[in-house]
């Protein structure tokens, strides 16, 4: 029986019954509290649970798997606290032994990218991806320096945060002293974009990258907290700018190998450029309406790739695990799945008929409603039930919504668009393959 140690316990309850039902010994190391209790509740199983060390090194890492005695080990991470390990696990990897477990976990060069904005920005730059205009800087002099040079308003960007924290957007010189003040260097410092952010979910393995529909996050704001707007899959992009994506990603997937889950989110400004914003080497919040729209789960697809590859191979080449599982990408969208942010606890009437509501509330292994307040439903619509939700919409009682019904108006419009996109034109993750 193969024994997978999962290193985290984000989205566990979507990782893991693929894994159990596969037959495989599953073992679960973790942080927050309760996990062994609710997972069991989850999942009607019960699963052997650890914790995951606070400070860790990569023979630590080695022991701990050791200890375990693990046939795989797999990243689950998302929580606070675990994001930066990725890093860590990867340098892990390389230091594995013939006789090891295989570690399925981004290479050391992709996983840096993902977890570092700063070396992002540099690679960016040096390879020609899209990026926003930008200066790395290690102490306050320098952050003004790039703010007078790029001009008010900017972002500012700690190189290593998480997705909670890290990120001000900075209107004026008194702000720019505060945040000098406040936040860890180096930074990266940007110019400010004005348009829409999207984001983007990705599996890849040795040749195969395949990708889940793009999203909308809504319209870039001083906010910096897009899972706090009207989200929407899946989102219509221009032919050019699909292309333009789609060499972007088989470039970062060509050169830095990634192996696993990974996530980008990108702008298109209002003068009409591609831009990303940011790599992470894990799923999030996305995979919800990623899931919701094509009805397959990234988190699960993530599974059966897993125990599907070969046993061999420094990191886990899941290329074969992806070419049995998802022999095309996941299937194209058949639903829009709309994200609406309401506050923890708030009621929400029963969907139209036709429509379904998906709720995630916080968890152990979901803490994003714990940390933010609120939770992100998604509401699925089939096509022709487009003017039921509109209505449904429409009546929701005043302050149900973080955000205006209209936003969700709209929204819901731009994914109906999307939807027909989608049958007409070429999908997005039948152009992550290399060499097509």
């Amino acid at each position: 029986m193969m024994r997978v140690v999962v290193l985290g316990e984000f989205r566990a309850d979507r990782l893991l019954p693929p894994l159990l039902h596969a037959g495989a010994e599953v073992v679960l190391l973790g942080r927050a509290a309760g996990i062994a209790p609710f997972l069991s509740s989850a999942l009607g199983a019960d699963v052997v649970c650890g914790e995951l060390p606070a400070v860790l090194s990569e023979q630590d890492v080695l022991r701990l798997l050791a200890h375990w005695r693990a046939d795989v080990a797999v990243p689950g991470m998302g929580c606070p606290g675990q994001e930066q390990l990725l890093p860590l696990y990867a340098r892990a990897a390389s230091r594995r032994r013939t006789a090891g477990p295989r570690m399925a976990v981004h290479a050391e060069g992709f996983a840096e990218l993902a977890s570092d904005k700063a070396a992002l920005h540099r690679i960016a730059e040096e390879r020609g991806w899209p990026v926003p205009r930008g200066r790395v800087c290690g102490a306050a002099p320098a952050v003004r320096a790039a703010a007078r040079e790029l001009g008010l308003p900017v972002m500012v960007k700690e190189a290593r945060s998480e997705f909670h924290a890290g990120r001000h957007y900075v209107r004026d010189g008194g702000a720019l002293d505060g945040v000098c003040a406040e936040v860890s260097f180096p930074v990266l410092v940007q110019e400010a974009l004005a348009g829409e952010e999207y984001g983007v979910e990705f599996l890849s393995g040795g040749s195969v990258t395949v990708a889940w529909p793009v999203a909308s996050l809504g319209r870039l704001d001083g906010e910096c907290a897009p899972g706090r707007r009207v989200r929407v899959a899946p989102a219509p992009l221009p032919a050019r700018l699909r292309t333009e994506l789609a060499a972007t990603v088989r470039d970062m997937a060509g050169a830095f190998r990634p192996h696993g889950p990974w996530q980008m989110d990108f702008a298109v400004t209002d003068d009409g450029r591609l831009v990303v914003i940011e790599l992470n080497g894990r799923l999030g919040g996305v995979s919800n309406m990623s899931w919701a729209a094509t009805g397959a789960d990234p988190h699960a697809a993530h599974a059966r790739s897993v125990l599907a590859a070969p046993a061999d191979g420094l990191s886990g080449d899941l290329s074969d695990g992806l070419s049995g599982s998802l022999p095309a990408g996941p299937p194209p969208p058949a639903r829009v799945a709309l994200e609406l942010p309401v506050l923890a606890g708030t009621p929400l009437p029963p969907a139209p008929e036709g429509t379904a509501l998906m709720f995630f509330p916080g968890s152990p292994v979901n803490p994003g409603p714990l940390v933010g307040g609120y939770c992100r439903p998604v509401l699925t619509v089939p096509e022709d039930r487009q003017g039921a939700a509109l209505a449904w919409l429409r009546e929701l009682p005043p302050g149900t919504l973080l955000n205006s019904p209209r936003d969700a108006a709209g929204q819901l419009a731009r994914g109906a668009r999307g939807l027909r996109a989608a049958g007409a034109l070429t999908p997005l993750h039948t152009l992550m393959r290399e060499g097509s």
